[in-house]
């Protein structure tokens, strides 16, 4: 009788064990899945129109009846809280783009984007986080069509270059050579842009790119408020402008997020993230085009230092494109 119980003792130990190693091996697997997500939209970027795929990137199919990339074209420059164009050609008829990062779990879905041409460009718009996991990185791009048949993978190396994050950061990318400028209007009324690239509230423009057509092809211009600066309350006013197309014969894609305290931020009017396009009549020299309109909540204290202090900018650390020579 003492044999039978101590045997069913040790049976109910060891279920219990075995549930319990169980559970854990669930919740351990679970956060690995759930991982995956966060790393990739946190550390490194989400898409426009994008749908999370938490699973393994599809490796491309064998059959000869599969789509095929013809080209692909992105800026292989990104910032912290920036974006980026991709532009995919292809000859054949698609369900969708698929976009991840080489050796990170996950990826997205973006469904192809309708058109009657032969040659089919689809546009991807990536928005980056503010605190990117790596200096460099490669995007990984495959195409899906109705059949499940997937394409051979595509890559795009991408590198970081120094732009400031801080309270209150505005971006401006474009995907062609050519010189595209970012300016910002603060409630005071100062224009933050190439002319005046400081503000006495210390906002800086710290990325100026393509300047007067001296192509440096980063195709990024940055607007920052550092944790030292001063984000006065009221309305900002974020308005883009092709300055020069500087040759190029195509049309531009470009896009602008405004981002504060981490997130993007709710606008007064227009869109954030804003995703646009400039024709080369549009060239206009000095016309900037209103783009979106933003309110920072007022705060006492920093009203009150707006107006008795000027920002020292001995202080700042941020590295900046060539001036423009206008």
């Amino acid at each position: 009788m003492k044999t039978k119980r101590i045997l069913t003792f040790l049976t109910f130990i060891g279920i219990s064990a075995t549930l319990v190693f169980t559970a854990c091996k669930k919740d351990k697997d679970d956060d690995k899945e759930n991982s995956s997500e966060n790393v990739l939209a946190k550390s490194y970027f989400t898409v426009a129109e994008g749908t999370y795929q938490n699973a393994a990137f599809p490796a491309g199919s064998t059959s000869d009846d599969a789509p095929s990339i013809n080209s692909l074209n992105g800026n292989p420059y990104i910032l912290d809280g920036g974006s980026n164009h991709i532009s995919i050609e292809t000859s054949d008829n698609i369900k969708e783009v698929l976009i991840g990062v080489k050796d990170v779990g996950g990826f997205y879905t973006v469904p192809a984007a309708p058109t009657k041409s032969t040659d089919r460009t689809h546009l991807l718009v990536l928005f980056f986080s503010q605190n990117l996991a790596k200096e460099s990185f490669v995007i990984v791009i495959a195409l899906r069509d109705q059949n499940g048949l997937v394409s051979a993978h595509e890559t795009i190396t991408v590198t970081k270059i120094t732009a400031g994050t801080g309270t209150l950061q505005v971006s401006c990318s474009w995907d062609k050579p050519n010189d595209v400028d970012l300016h910002l209007i603060e409630p005071n009324g100062t224009e933050i842009y190439y002319g005046m690239d400081q503000s006495d509230n210390g906002g800086m423009l710290d990325v100026d790119s393509n300047a007067g057509c001296e192509l440096d092809n980063i195709n990024n211009e940055n607007i920052t408020y550092s944790s030292e600066a001063i984000v006065e309350g009221g309305t900002y006013t974020v308005l883009v402008d092709l300055w020069s197309n500087c040759d190029v014969s195509g049309n531009t894609n470009f896009s602008v997020t405004a981002i504060y305290k981490g997130a993007i931020i709710a606008t007064s009017s227009g869109n954030n993230p804003y995703i646009g396009q400039f024709v080369p009549s549009d060239e206009d020299n000095d016309d900037p085009r209103q783009i979106m309109t933003f309110v920072i909540p007022a705060s006492k204290a920093q009203d009150v230092d707006a107006k008795a202090l000027k920002f020292d900018f001995s202080k700042r650390n941020a590295v900046k494109s060539p001036q423009k020579m206008r």
